[in-house]
């Protein structure tokens, strides 16, 4: 793995998947560019790791970012990897620590793992964790997903339809959705001791929106709707707004034009996700066009919360409409300033919601569920070998 790169649903997959993973039969080692957060994390369960030094140049470029757009910056990333022999050194470790599969777990990783998997014969997994779109961005990623990888681990069925363009991407891309520890995300298990510290009123009703904070992530709609709904006379709404990014200032700057500071929180960066899913009673998902699968709403669910969420990618699988939440076009005020109203003059249908949302987590998208199927891909294609 890249280990530099920013941790999101997708490095924290990894961690669940490579911890969990059955020792009687897998022998996992890590091989990593940069010591971020999720290298630690993975380095205290005792396994072995491996450092591959890699520039960065190259580990602090990510496609999501960059697009992809310039034929020249493709032709010159690759030649940066090519001529820092990264690939060579990896080919070198497969063979001297015998390697019989490769996971490879970020963008970068498939890139250089499914070059040095093909130079020594070992075969190459992946997750996709992209929503791609069918632009030069998408179209170039399915390219090396396809030609570098045995088996394409997607997130969600809207992801693997993606893929399934032809006979080749039909067969190697399998659904297996994301999974999450129940008992961390447990609301029997988790303190309601942080509404104190975030000022938080027993008669507050608390929303809340958690993740990256990007203009893909569609965070003004919510915003606008909080303003909608002070002005219609609705004023014991609180928004929790938790998570940084490249969007933060702007979108302070709108909640002060729009004079909701007061309701209006924003908590930056958080590790303690579940005390934040305890206070709320709604989560809220604006994402405009990327979202594969969306681990918050899965985390949300665990912890009975109804999600109210767009449209968006993968987020319909996740998210039952009428049953564990409310799906809502993207981009649209009106429709998300309906769903908070319904669901804030129906505390029992919240409540109703919150319970179905955590049966079906109990039933999809444990880790448990997630490991085990990624184990029973692994052992196929290591048979098939």
């Amino acid at each position: 793995m890249n280990g530099g790169k920013p941790p999101r649903g997708g490095e924290y997959l990894t961690l669940y998947l490579i911890t969990h993973l059955r020792r009687d039969i897998f022998r996992p080692i890590l091989f990593y560019a940069e010591e971020g957060i999720i290298v630690k994390e993975i380095k205290k369960s005792g396994m072995e790791a491996v450092q591959i030094p890699i520039n960065r140049k190259i580990t602090g470029i990510y496609p999501r970012e960059i697009k992809l757009y310039n034929p020249l910056f493709i032709i010159t990333f690759a030649w940066n990897i090519i001529t820092g022999w990264h690939v060579f050194k990896l080919r070198r470790l497969l063979k001297e620590y015998n390697i019989h599969l490769i996971y490879c777990a970020d963008n970068l990783s498939k890139f250089i793992g499914g070059i040095a998997g093909k130079m020594a014969g070992v075969k190459v997994v992946a997750h996709c964790h992209d929503d791609f779109k069918e632009d030069t961005l998408g179209k170039t990623m399915r390219m090396f997903y396809l030609m570098l990888l045995d088996r394409i681990l997607t997130v969600s069925d809207k992801v693997k339809m993606f893929f399934a363009v032809n006979k080749k991407g039909f067969q190697k891309a399998i659904t297996v959705y994301n999974g999450i520890d129940t008992d961390i995300f447990n609301p029997q298990n988790v303190p309601d001791d942080i509404r104190n510290e975030l000022g938080l009123k027993k008669e507050n009703i608390v929303i809340g929106s958690i993740g990256v904070i990007e203009k893909d992530k569609g965070h003004r709609y919510l915003v606008e709707t909080i303003a909608r709904l002070k002005d219609v006379g609705i004023t014991n709404v609180v928004c929790v707004i938790c998570g940084t990014g490249p969007e933060e200032a702007d979108l302070r700057e709108l909640v002060n034009a729009r004079g909701i500071g007061t309701e209006v929180l924003f908590l930056g960066y958080r590790n303690d996700i579940p005390k934040i899913l305890k206070v709320l009673d709604i989560l809220i998902m604006t994402s405009l066009t990327i979202e594969s699968f969306s681990m918050a709403a899965v985390e949300a669910m665990a912890m009975e919360l109804p999600v109210i969420a767009t449209n968006v990618g993968g987020i319909p699988e996740v998210v039952d409409n009428s049953k564990t939440g409310i799906i809502v076009p993207p981009g649209n005020v009106d429709a998300l300033c309906e769903a908070i109203k319904y669901l804030i003059q129906n505390p029992g249908i919240r409540f109703q919601m919150g319970k179905k949302g955590r049966e079906k987590v109990l039933r999809q998208f444990t880790i448990e569920e997630n490991v085990r199927k990624t184990e029973e891909v692994f052992l196929e294609i290591i048979k098939d070998k």
